[in-house]
C-alpha cells in the first residue's frame, strides 16, 4: 500500500533522512520509534505529502505521492498531530463535521453521503454525544484529542498517520485513545502509521516497528524482535530491563536510574 524506496530528505546542509526503504501493507499498524531528532516526524510528513522528498521514491497504492493533488490525498490520508486541535471556540459536533471538507464542493455540498448518520455514529462511538454543543476550548486535553480523532474518522481515510498522539495525555486518556483507534481499525481495516515515544504502548498496539536513529533505519520487525535489551541499549543509550507483560506477553520496558 505504501512503498518507501531509498528515500532521503535534506534541509540545506542538514540530512534528516538517509536512504530509507520500507513497505507497509494494507491494514497493518506500524509504529515508528527512535530518539528525538531521528527523522520520525519528517518521514510522516513525506508520506502525507506535506513535504517533498529530496531523493528516492515514495508511492501510495502504486502512484507517486507527488502525483496526487491535495484533495485526492485528503480523501485517502488523514493526519493527527500530537496537540490534536487548537482550543478554539467551536462546538464539538461542528468540528467533527469538518472532517468531510475534502468531499464537499465549493458550496459545501456533498453528493451521495448521509453525513448526519456518519457523524452521529462517530459521536456515539467516541462518547462525544453529550459534548456535541460544548465549545472545544471548554474541554480537557483528553476530550479534545477524542474530538480530533472524531474529525479524522469523519474523513473516512484509508491511511491514518499519528504523530505522537498521546504525548500530552495522562495514562488513562493515553490508553483510552489507543483503544479507540484499535477499535476503529478492527471495524474498518484502516492502515495506521504512528510515531510513538512510549515503547510500552507501541508494544501493546503495533503489529510492527520501524526504528530510526540519526535519519537511518536501524531496525524493522515485530515488537518482540525489536524491543530487546540489546536493541534499546544500542538505540537509546539507556540500560533497560525488558519483561513480558503478565496478561498478553508483549515486551514491556523498565528503566532504572543511572
Amino acid at each position: 500500500m505504501i512503498e518507501v524506496n531509498e528515500v532521503s530528505k535534506t534541509y540545506g546542509d542538514l540530512s534528516a533522512l538517509q536512504n530509507v526503504s520500507w513497505t507497509i501493507e494494507e491494514g497493518e499498524w506500524w509504529g515508528i520509534i527512535g530518539p528525538n531528532g531521528s527523522g520520525k516526524s519528517t518521514l510522516l510528513q513525506l508520506i502525507s505529502g506535506v513535504d517533498k522528498i529530496s531523493s528516492g521514491e515514495l508511492k501510495i497504492r502504486g502512484r507517486h505521492v507527488s502525483k496526487y493533488n491535495r484533495r485526492e490525498l485528503s480523501q485517502m490520508v488523514a493526519v493527527l498531530q500530537q496537540d490534536g486541535l487548537p482550543a478554539i471556540h467551536y462546538p464539538v459536533r461542528d468540528i467533527v463535521e469538518m472532517g468531510r471538507f475534502p468531499f464537499q464542493d465549493w458550496l459545501g455540498r456533498e453528493q451521495n453521503k448521509n453525513t448526519t448518520a456518519l457523524v452521529d455514529d462517530i459521536m456515539n462511538r467516541l462518547h462525544l454525544t453529550d459534548l456535541g454543543d460544548r465549545p472545544l476550548d471548554e474541554l480537557s486535553g483528553g476530550q479534545r484529542q477524542r474530538v480530533a480523532l472524531g474529525k479524522v474518522m469523519a474523513q473516512e481515510p484509508q491511511i491514518l498517520l499519528l504523530d505522537e498522539p498521546t504525548s500530552f495525555l495522562d495514562i488513562y486518556y493515553q490508553l483510552q485513545f489507543m483503544e479507540l483507534v484499535a477499535n476503529w481499525r478492527q471495524d474498518s481495516g484502516i492502515t495506521i502509521v504512528a510515531v510513538l515515544h512510549d515503547l510500552n504502548l507501541a508494544a501493546q498496539f503495533c503489529d510492527k516497528l520501524l526504528v530510526l536513529r540519526e535519519g537511518e533505519v536501524v531496525g524493522v520487525g515485530t515488537p518482540d524482535e525489536i524491543l530487546t535489551e540489546d536493541n534499546i541499549r544500542r538505540v537509546y543509550e539507556v540500560d533497560p530491563a525488558v519483561v513480558k507483560h503478565p496478561v498478553n506477553g508483549v515486551p514491556q520496558i523498565l528503566l532504572s536510574r543511572q
